[in-house]
C-alpha cells in the first residue's frame, strides 16, 4: 500500500518565504557586481578621496606644472650643470611614487645620474628637494660594457659589467675591496634587482678625477658601478645613505615605456604636491 505524505502548511509557507528571500539576496549582489563601472580614477573627472579632496594624477597638469616649477626654482652653484628637464621630470616622477608610497626613508636628497651624457660630463647631481639646491655635481662612471665615450647598453645580468636602469634605495656604507662604498638596493624587475647581489655600489676610484678631465683624457669604467671620485665619495655617501632615492636615467625606449615605477598611475591630492 502506497501512503501520501502531506506536508505541514506552516512549515511549507516558512520555507517558500526563506527561498524567496535567498533568492532575492542573490540577485541584489549578482546586479550590482554586473553593472559595476571597472574604471581607473583620472584627471578632470572630478575624482575625490574619503575627505573631499580633489585627487590627480602623475599625468596631469597639475602635475606638470609642480614639476616645472620644481625644475625652474633648483639653485645651481658656479661650475655646476643644469639638470635635463627630462631627466628630471622623470626622476620626480619616481621620488614622488616612491615617497607616496612610503618606500623612502629619506625624502631630502634626490641623486639622478643621467647616462646619456658624454662620460667626462659631471652627470650626477645631488639634490637637495628641501632647500631646491644641488648638492652636489661630479662625474660618475658607467659600466666598460656600457659603451665607451657614451654609455649605450644595459643590464641586470651577472657579471654583464653593464649599468643598470631605474629607481634605487641607497642602503649603508660599508668598507670593501673599494673601500668606503655604498649599498645600493634596486628596485625594478628585470632593470636593477641584482643589483645588490652583484654588488653594484657607489664607490671611489682613481680612474676618475680632475687631473684626467683636465688632460683631456677619458675617465675610467667600472664593472657596473657608478663610481665616483676619490675626492667626491665620502661626502656624498654621507648625504645619501639611509633611504634616499637615486635615479639612473638613460633615453632607452624599453625601460622607460615598461619601468613600473614610471607608469604605474598613482593618484596624488593637490596638497601632496610638495617636497
Amino acid at each position: 500500500m502506497r501512503h501520501r505524505l502531506n506536508a505541514n502548511p506552516l512549515i511549507m509557507d516558512s520555507f517558500k518565504s526563506a527561498l524567496t528571500k535567498s533568492l532575492a539576496c542573490v540577485l541584489i549582489l549578482t546586479s550590482s557586481t554586473a553593472f559595476k563601472v571597472k574604471t581607473a580614477p583620472s584627471f578632470g573627472d572630478g575624482l575625490k578621496d574619503k575627505d573631499g579632496k580633489k585627487l590627480i594624477t602623475i599625468k596631469s597638469e597639475e602635475f606638470k606644472s609642480f614639476t616645472r616649477r620644481i625644475h625652474q626654482n633648483i639653485s645651481y652653484e658656479s661650475g655646476q650643470d643644469t639638470i635635463p628637464y627630462k631627466t628630471f621630470s622623470m626622476a620626480l616622477r619616481g621620488y614622488m611614487h616612491l615617497k607616496h608610497t612610503q618606500e623612502l626613508s629619506d625624502t631630502q636628497f634626490l641623486t639622478i645620474i643621467d647616462f646619456s651624457k658624454y662620460c667626462n660630463n659631471k652627470r650626477l647631481w645631488v639634490l637637495d628637494l628641501s632647500h631646491q639646491t644641488v648638492k652636489f655635481n661630479e662625474w660618475v662612471a658607467h659600466g666598460k660594457r656600457s659603451g665607451n665615450d657614451y654609455a649605450t647598453s644595459f643590464s641586470n645580468q651577472y657579471s654583464s659589467k653593464k649599468s643598470s636602469l631605474g629607481f634605487y634605495i641607497t642602503g649603508g656604507p660599508y668598507h670593501g675591496r673599494n673601500n668606503l662604498s655604498l649599498k645600493l638596493h634596486g628596485l625594478e624587475k628585470n632593470y636593477n634587482t641584482n643589483a645588490f647581489s652583484r654588488g653594484i655600489v657607489i664607490h671611489g676610484a682613481n680612474y676618475i678625477s680632475k687631473n684626467i678631465v683636465s688632460r683631456n683624457e677619458r675617465i675610467g669604467r667600472s664593472f657596473g658601478c657608478p663610481a665616483v671620485s676619490i675626492a667626491s665619495n665620502k661626502k656624498i655617501i654621507d648625504t645619501i645613505k639611509g633611504g634616499s632615492c637615486l635615479f639612473i636615467y638613460h633615453p632607452t625606449s624599453y625601460y622607460i615605456n615598461n619601468s613600473k615605477i614610471l607608469n604605474t598611475e598613482i593618484y596624488l591630492t593637490v596638497e601632496d604636491l610638495v617636497i
